[in-house]
């Protein structure tokens, strides 16, 4: 049964291609496209085509991924420099220099998708060419598409909990909770591109949790709030309650991972702007942004512990798909 006008490729490449055509006529398309939040479009398709590869094995779903993740990433990476520069410039204690090597690196990397844009023709029409080829490949959004999506999406689980067990939730790296959220984000933004294939289900019986999850700002999330289902189409079901949780999880890994990775950006940009070595470019470093001497291991060792909590203890993921 083919469920008529319903598409999520088409919501958000209609929605990206919009962006890019406004994007073409700015005299610096890659930051408009940046300060109109393209890179949100981009995960949605991205998540789209990564589920739908994982689930179907199609070149096509392989191939765009791999276009919009090169885009996204340089997104990316001007945000994280963006940041950077803006977060640290009113840190009295941050001097020019450094400031000049935040701004410096997220020019550069303005200009690189600059280059992508105009070198691989996303500002001329691509998302046509995506819709074409798209077309080509007949969807019904039946049991037997969700079932597919589902057995991808229990894939991802079982790789995520695997990652976790390998290190025995012990993380060595700022990079590994970065790595851990990136993974776990994905669950969540699968549940929104996919334009409410995926609805949640209150849990029958309350699960106590050593974590308070259900906090004001995660239950008030837009990201939380899901379209309604398609009609006629079938659906996967999340447990609401492990869904709430998993944001909560992605949200504080985030704020701790931003805090390593401002640590481990400004020990670089010191390292690079003034004449000392990479440990006193990490202690002066420590003392810029008021952190403890162990701030490092403090946040490795945070972040490792309410990972452990959630997906050992209380098993977040375990109940998160339901059928």
């Amino acid at each position: 049964m083919t469920v008529e006008k319903f598409n999520p490729f088409s919501f958000y490449s209609s929605q990206l291609q919009a962006l890019l055509t406004k994007a073409a006529k700015q005299k610096d398309p890659a930051m408009w496209l940046y300060n109109n939040k393209a890179r949100t479009t981009l995960f949605m398709l991205e998540g789209l085509t990564r589920i739908h590869n994982k689930a179907f094995d199609e070149k096509i779903f392989l191939k765009w991924n791999e276009r919009f993740k090169k885009l996204e990433d340089l997104f990316g990476e001007i945000d994280e420099y963006t940041m950077l520069h803006n977060e640290l410039k009113a840190n009295k204690k941050v001097n020019k220099e450094i400031l000049k090597y935040f701004s410096v690196h997220s020019s550069n990397y303005i200009s690189k998708c600059n280059r992508r844009l105009l070198d691989k023709d996303w500002l001329s029409h691509k998302m046509l060419t995506f819709d074409k080829k798209l077309s080509t490949y007949n969807v019904e959004y039946n049991q037997e598409y969700c079932d597919a999506l589902r057995f991808a999406l229990i894939d991802e689980l079982d790789a995520i909990l695997e990652f976790v067990l390998k290190s025995g939730y012990q993380f060595a790296m700022i990079e590994q909770v970065h790595e851990v959220r990136r993974k776990l984000r994905w669950l969540s933004i699968y549940a929104m591109s996919l334009r409410g294939l995926i609805q949640l289900k209150k849990p029958e019986k309350k699960v106590k949790t050593s974590i308070h999850y259900f906090t004001k700002e995660i239950l008030q999330s837009p990201y939380n709030k899901l379209e309604v289902k398609p009609k006629k189409a079938a659906i996967i079901l999340y447990d609401k309650d492990s869904f709430f949780a998993l944001s909560w999880l992605i949200n504080e890994l985030g704020k701790l991972k931003d805090k390593g990775i401002m640590l481990e950006q400004l020990r670089d940009a010191i390292y690079i702007t003034q004449n000392v070595t990479q440990e006193q470019a990490k202690g002066k470093a420590i003392g810029v942004l008021s952190m403890k001497s162990s701030a490092e291991s403090d946040l490795l060792e945070q972040s490792s512990q309410i990972i452990k909590t959630a997906l050992e203890k209380d098993k977040i993921l375990d109940r998160l798909i339901i059928g």
